[in-house]
Order: C-alpha cells, then structure tokens, then sequence
C-alpha cells in the first residue's frame, strides 16, 4: 500500500516537472523567434505523445476578425477545414470551457472546447478529446485541463503578438512609402508660376488620402507661348501616383522637346501612357497653348471635366473638343482641338471631378453652376481668395458628407 502511494507521489511530481518544462521549452521557443510550425509541433508533441489527449484541433482568429484559421489538426480522421467562418463558434460559451460531446465539428468526437482570450476577447478555441481512460475512469483531457488551457493560452497569444507585431510593422512600412509618395506628388505641383503681364495664374489642390492623382502646370513654351494643362488617372493609392509622376515628366520633356502641334503632342503623350499602364489605367487631361503675341488659345480636352470659359463679354462656355482619356486605346480613335480669343477679362478654370461630382447629404452634386457662381462673385478677388471661396463653398455645401475624391483647381485670368 505505501509502495503504491509512493509511486503514485512519483508520477505525480514527474507529470508537474514535465508540466513545467513543456511550459519553460515553449516561452523559450517563442523568445527565440522559432517558426510557428515548430511551436505548434512541439505544442501537439507535449499533448498528444506525453499527456495521451489523442485528438487536437486549433483554431485561431485572423486579425480582422473574419474568419478562423485551423492551426492544429492531430488524431482526427477525415477533413478539417483550413478555416472556419466568423460565426463558426458563436454558439460555443465563450465564457468559459464548453463540453461538446460527439457533434463538435463534423462528427468528430471531443470532449471539451476550450476558449483563448486576449484582452477579453476570444481570438482561439482549441478543441481536444480522447478514447483513453486512466485507472479511475477519467479522460487525459479532463485530467490536464488545466494544463491545456494554460499552453494553449500561451502559445496562440504569443502567436497573435507575434502576428500583431508583423502587422505594426508592415503598417509602418505602408505608411513611409505613402509618404514618400506624398512628398514626391507635392513636387509635381508647381510652387510658382509664371510672372506674366498678360495673365494671372493660380492652383489649388487637395487630396482625398494622403496621396492623390491628381495634376496641374503651367510653363513657358518658347520665346512666346505658356501650356497651361491638367491632368487625373483613374484609380489612387501608389500606383496612380506613380503614373502621374511619370505622365508629368512626359509632359515636360515633349513640350520642350520640339515644335509639332499639338494634336501630334497628345498622340505621344497617349502611347507613353498606354506604355506605362498597359491598359490598366489611364488618364484624363486638359491642355492649352496660350500664344501671348496673338492672344490664341489652342486646346484639347482628352476626356476630362470641361473647364469654365468666361470670354471678355462675361459669356461662359465649356471646353470640351479632344479625345478619349489617354491610355484608353493603343491609337486615339479620333481628335480635335478647339480655339479661343484670350482677350483682356477672360478667365480660365480648370479643375477635377473632386469640386463638381462632390454630393451633399441629398446625394446632390456640387456641380458646375455653383463653381461658375463663386468665380463670377469673385471676379475683384485674387485667384487665391477665389480658391479659398471655393473651397469654403464647397466644405458648407457638403457639410459632413465625406470627400469624393481629390479637389484641384487651376485658374487664369488675362489681361
């Protein structure tokens, strides 16, 4: 009788001494960066080979919260999904350990589902079972319940840090690149324009996100004329900003790079885009050569929001003779250019679907009367104090609908 108390005294301190090192060998596996292949091997390993708990199945919570993703799947027979979806568990006791009996997940019998919380969320369930018995009847899960859960609790909170950490810094790389993307976009609008006495230039622009698609210029071409230009790619983020920036160093080096028209201009310039996106995207542009000793305006519009004509006499009109965006075809099927006398008291305004499609809480566009209104109600103001009317009329108009896009605006007057 002693001799059998004193054995059982013994397997009991050689089961906590094994307890304690299967945790200290895991902590240390976790500190040391091991794969998560590795630790959840050495986890199923402590169960399953040195506990008896046969049948183990792990899932965890993505980071999102949209679905569950099978970690664990030992001593099941059949198919175990790779996930689970969200609700998957919701009829589980999150609150504490549920018994699931032989209807837990797909017909595979496990006697107890055991629920892991991080700050009082569950982000894991780990289901486990077992045919065995020991001497008094009782099953190696409920007889390590307590262990288990402790592991368990360990291994996928370490797993989710590790996952949380991943994430911070896969964040933070994001946000560096938007903003060095930023700081490249702000170096394509121009800080300064032309000092002219025949016209007077200003911009303005906002983008929706920190980093946006949107282009504006106005720079001498020859002894005698200015482009004046404008320009939006489909889509946002990065690649949209890269597009752009590649679509303005076109522009640049084919204004100055000889003396063809402008219809020829467009055609290159829509084969330099068609090259760089591929189809995949293109853009929207407007440009003008404003020829000073003549006071003649040529334009094309390449699919872009008509700009705001107002000749000396006040009659307003919309430019819109062109083409399709660029990067739509390989060949722009047809194109046109319009003219116009720039005569003293005309006035220019280019601008993005941003200011015009903007909605109020009515879904009501902003439109193009209440943007040709501000500017006829500020013809006595800057082109900067008109901007800024703008702007305001158009943050009371919306009120707290968010913005639609990016807003830009590019505006002349001459003289």
């Amino acid at each position: 009788m002693t001799k059998s108390r004193e054995s059982r005294l013994i397997d009991k301190l050689e089961l906590r001494e094994f307890k304690l090192n299967a945790l200290l060998e895991v902590t240390r596996a976790i500190n040391a960066q091991s794969s998560e292949k590795d630790l959840l091997n050495q986890y199923s390993k402590a169960l399953q080979t040195y506990l008896g708990i046969s049948r183990i199945v792990l899932y965890a919570l993505d980071l999102g919260g949209s679905f569950w993703r099978l970690l664990v799947s030992t001593g099941v027979s059949g198919f175990v999904p790779e996930t689970q979806p969200a609700h998957f568990f919701e009829k589980l006791n999150s609150g504490g350990i549920s018994l699931v009996g032989s209807d837990g997940l797909d017909n595979h019998a496990f006697d107890v589902v055991v629920p892991v919380s991080q700050n009082d969320e569950v982000i894991a369930f780990v289901l486990a079972g077992d045919e065995k018995e020991d001497t008094r009847g009782m099953s190696p899960v409920v007889k390590h319940l307590n262990f288990l859960q402790t592991l368990t609790n360990i291994l996928v909170v370490a797993l989710r840090n590790r996952e949380l950490v991943d994430e911070n810094l896969r964040q933070e790389g994001l946000k560096r690149e938007l903003e060095l993307a930023g700081e490249m976009q702000s170096m394509l609008v121009p800080k300064s324009w032309p000092v002219d006495a025949q016209i007077d230039v200003s911009g303005y622009y906002q983008p929706h996100h920190q980093i946006g698609g949107d282009y504006y210029d106005c720079f001498e071409w020859g002894a005698d004329c200015l482009v004046i230009c404008m320009a939006d790619v489909s889509g946002k983020g990065i690649g949209a900003a890269l597009l752009m920036s590649n679509f303005q160093a076109n522009v640049r080096a084919i204004f100055q790079g000889d003396d063809s028209d402008l219809m020829s201009k467009v055609k290159i310039l829509n084969e330099r885009v068609m090259d760089s996106a591929q189809g995949e995207k293109y853009i929207t542009f407007f440009v003008a050569i404003y020829h000073r000793a003549s006071k003649l305006i040529k334009y094309v519009n390449c699919g872009h929001n008509p700009p705001l004509w107002i000749d000396e006499k006040g009659v307003s009109s919309c430019l819109e003779l062109g083409s399709v965006g660029l990067g739509m075809f390989d060949r722009l099927p047809t194109i046109e250019s319009g003219e116009l006398m720039a005569l003293p008291g005309s006035s220019l305004i280019c601008y993005t679907d941003g200011l015009v499609e903007q909605e109020n809480a009515e879904e009501i566009a902003f439109g193009m009367s209440r943007m040709e209104k501000v500017v006829r109600d500020n013809t006595r103001s800057s082109l900067d104090e008109m901007h800024v009317e703008m702007v305001k009329e158009l943050s009371t108009f919306r009120g707290a609908t968010p913005l639609l896009d990016d807003t830009a605006l590019l505006s002349c007057r001459f003289k």
